[in-house]
């Protein structure tokens, strides 16, 4: 939180500054809508999508043979000496601490993989921006909100420039070139 809003300062300050000293051009987009308005956007949300079912597919074995071993002892818990259960409820909670760490690792690698599909659309994304920026004279662009949908601009005139369609026209006509 304590980023959010010193990087907001930092990035109002700079504006400000740039403002006072040159009347500095300002274009606005917003990159979510830019996204979800992109046809490949799908294809790579369905790649992602079936990475994630393998992944939840790998941990719901762990987890299936995890349940099974405490189930198992459970029946058998009776029949077996205290150092067995010991042993066998040690063994299990080294199989729960190895499960976290599995599940942890494939939050990691969902995340990894995600960026990596996302990638080259953002590489495009911002070849695009760049053009359009380019072609307005603008000295900055500016993400209109975040993911979540936080606003990075707090106030802007009502007469700004949004470049959203522009960029998602010209990262269209590139998608249609690849």
């Amino acid at each position: 939180m304590i980023r959010k809003i010193l990087s907001s300062t930092f990035l109002l300050l700079f504006v400000v500054g740039a403002t006072a000293f040159g009347q500095a051009k300002i274009g606005y987009m917003n990159t979510q809508e830019v996204l979800n308005q992109l046809p490949e956007r799908s294809k790579v949300q369905q790649k992602l999508n079936s990475f994630i079912q393998q992944k939840r597919q790998a941990v719901q074995q762990r987890t299936t043979s995890f349940q099974d071993s405490v189930a198992q002892l459970r029946e058998n818990q009776s029949a077996m000496s205290e150092q067995e259960v010991a042993q066998a409820e040690q063994r299990l909670s080294q199989m729960q601490s190895s499960m976290r760490q599995f599940q942890q690792s494939v939050q990691q690698q969902i995340q990894r993989r995600r960026a990596e599909l996302l990638q080259p659309i953002f590489d495009r994304m911002n070849k695009a921006i760049a053009e359009v920026a380019e072609a307005q004279n603008l000295d900055f662009v500016l993400n209109e909100s975040t993911s979540n949908g936080d606003k990075i601009v707090y106030y802007s005139a009502q007469k700004r420039l949004n470049i959203t369609d522009e960029v998602l026209q010209k990262m269209t006509e590139t998608s249609s070139k690849n």
